[in-house]
């Protein structure tokens, strides 16, 4: 199964076709028309949008998992999305939160103007930081997912509360000043991804999210997740060599 949550997904050329008439199928009942399904043609078999790895909500393949397909494009207020099985071999790479803020960091401000400082806040506090969402996906296609007023979605990690809760407190400063939403989720072993603001909150309780399911976590079993080393967390799902990976950039 694909384990690393918010992960994005490249499919091979000759999975296209069929996992486009599945996202196609799996569109919501009101996205079905002929314009929006065009959209949806054109996105995926030119621009290539890659899928995100997410929990899945049926049966899938062995060793697969589930992709989300979102779209730089809107249905009214919705933006237009579906969520399908894929087979383990019908993906040719997956790049992390972490990869996709590194090729985020070189567009820098004309992708986002909250991107350098969201940088330094990582630099400053230790704290490892990864981009997802709109932001995430604007990077890797080029296209327009962000939106004036659009949220920046993050997940971050590191070895210790603190460093986290220092990040928290920056990222709030920061979204105070530019007058942005910033979501960040807290990256802890074992695949688990906790709110930031509510794992430094001191809540007895938290609410842990898996590739799998939720669960409420205790805060003295929480404080065992932060007990793992960066090197010692689970490698990403990188299915091929570097030379090609780099050209899923392009």
């Amino acid at each position: 199964m694909f384990r690393i949550r918010h992960s994005l997904a490249h499919v091979s050329p000759a999975s296209r076709p069929g996992i486009l008439a599945a996202v196609l199928d799996a569109l919501p009942e009101q996205m079905r028309d002929a314009a929006i399904r065009k959209l949806v043609r054109d996105a995926m078999s030119k621009a290539h949008i890659p899928g995100i790895v997410c929990r899945p909500t049926g049966p899938c393949p062995d060793g697969g998992g589930q992709l989300g397909f979102a779209f730089p494009f809107r249905h009214g207020a919705e933006r237009v999305r579906a969520a399908v099985p894929v087979r383990r071999g019908q993906v040719t790479a997956f790049f992390t939160p972490y990869e996709v803020m590194e090729r985020a960091l070189i567009l820098g401000a004309s992708l986002h103007p909250a991107l350098p400082e969201i940088a330094r806040i990582g630099a400053v506090t230790g704290v490892e930081i990864g981009l997802i969402g709109s932001a995430a996906l604007q990077t890797v296609t080029g296209l327009p997912y962000l939106r004036p007023g659009s949220d920046i979605d993050l997940v971050v990690r590191a070895d210790s509360l603190p460093p986290l809760a220092a990040a928290a407190r920056a990222l709030e400063r920061l979204s105070y000043r530019q007058a942005i939403a910033i979501d960040a989720e807290a990256d802890l072993a074992g695949g688990i991804g906790v709110k930031l603001t509510e794992l430094v909150s001191g809540a007895a309780t938290v609410l842990g999210k898996t590739i799998t399911g939720v669960e409420l976590i205790e805060r003295e079993r929480l404080n065992t997740l932060f007990a793992v080393p960066s090197q010692g967390r689970a490698a990403p799902q990188h299915p091929i060599k570097q030379p090609e990976r780099k050209r899923q950039w392009m």
